[in-house]
């Protein structure tokens, strides 16, 4: 099944924040397979690297809260990281889960499901190219390009910009989420991801003003996700993604 790319598929869309999350531990395989499976046309997942530069899949640094390990995902290799459960905390039923590397997701759901690609920096400084390089790298190999969108704040925008520049961008609200939009328009990125305590019509009206797409992070109550949409957001990110589908009847 190849699912239409970023430029093709519709508006409004939902988009299954870390997977479907409420069935399956976030930013795991099944948790991405039980979104896809119901039809979901976007999936977010976030990004760090390992001690050996490898891209792994896990919004949080620290590995406490997501697994039985210790310490953060810099101190570890993609195979040290390997030897710690990423199920068990979740359900005893997902005991064993390994976190799963961002090849791993390419190589089972490349062009089945647009990606909605959370590109963790941490600290202030330039985020390292060898990394950005490496997830430029890997979009090549897998023929992916068109189905995915870099999310991150302006240091990754700019470097996006100028070494990725057909692979289109999301501005994320970060230190800065007033002035997301601004930040956008300065980057030339395509969309902004508008968080949840921070936002009104007149953002999203100035960012459709701009020619720039509006995410909304996150709704997980059908009522207040039918809200956003008629404020002209265009994707829903969400934790519960078959009871807002439902809800909204839209993918």
């Amino acid at each position: 099944m190849i699912a239409k790319s970023e430029l093709d598929c519709p508006y409004p869309r939902l988009c299954a924040h870390r997977g479907f999350n409420t069935v399956a531990p976030e930013n795991t395989l099944p948790a991405f397979a039980a979104a896809i499976s119901l039809g979901a046309s976007e999936i977010e997942l976030d990004v760090r690297f390992s001690k050996d530069g490898i891209p792994v899949v896990s919004h949080d640094n620290e590995l406490q809260r997501v697994s039985n390990g210790t310490g953060t995902i810099p101190q570890y290799t993609v195979d040290q990281l390997k030897q710690f459960d990423f199920g068990s905390h979740f359900n005893p039923k997902f005991a064993g889960l390994q976190i799963c590397t961002f090849e791993e997701v390419l190589q089972q759901f490349a062009k089945r499901v647009i990606i909605n690609l959370h590109v963790k920096s941490d600290g202030p400084g330039p985020f390292p190219l060898d990394h950005f390089n490496a997830l430029n790298d890997l979009l090549t190999k897998y023929d992916n390009r068109q189905y995915i969108y870099f999310m991150a704040g302006p240091t990754v925008q700019e470097q996006a910009l100028e070494y990725a520049p057909d692979i289109r961008r999301c501005m994320a609200a970060g230190s800065d989420p007033w002035g997301i939009v601004d930040n956008a328009i300065k980057c030339k990125c395509h969309k902004v991801q508008i968080f949840t305590k921070h936002y009104s019509q007149e953002m999203i009206d100035k960012a459709h003003d701009n020619g720039i797409l509006c995410n909304y992070f996150y709704a997980d109550n059908p009522e207040q996700a039918k809200k956003m949409i008629d404020m002209g957001i265009d994707t829903i990110l969400t934790n519960d993604y078959l009871a807002i589908k439902n809800h909204l009847g839209i993918n």
